[in-house]
């Protein structure tokens, strides 16, 4: 069957072959490729990381935050996390509320 135009999204078939994604439950493989989506999105020649908060990745994924949170400690050796700030382009002032920033281990 041939692909109608659109925009798609390429993912490893490593994540059907390798060792490190067999164990993953299927919450933390949707996640995965949700994560991987979202870098396509978000991420540029400048910038190799994005951010988002449970709240946002539970409504990406369709999750519950609790099963996002879970998925997120699954991934950990997979995908680069880590909490921080961010940046108000207009104010120059940093969020008063830590967020999660990622980035996908090759």
């Amino acid at each position: 069957m041939k692909r109608k135009a659109g925009n798609f999204l390429e993912l490893s078939r490593e994540l059907f072959n390798e060792d490190r994604f067999k164990s993953l439950s299927l919450n933390a493989k949707w996640l995965y490729v949700t994560l991987n989506e979202l870098e396509h999105r978000y991420t540029g020649p400048k910038v190799d990381y994005f951010f988002r908060s449970n709240e946002d990745l539970a409504e990406d994924t369709g999750l519950s935050v609790s099963a996002v949170k879970r998925a997120k400690d699954e991934l950990r050796p997979i995908v680069q996390m880590w909490q921080m700030h961010w940046k108000d382009t207009e104010t120059k002032k940093l969020s008063k509320k830590k967020i999660t920033a990622f980035r996908i281990k090759e």
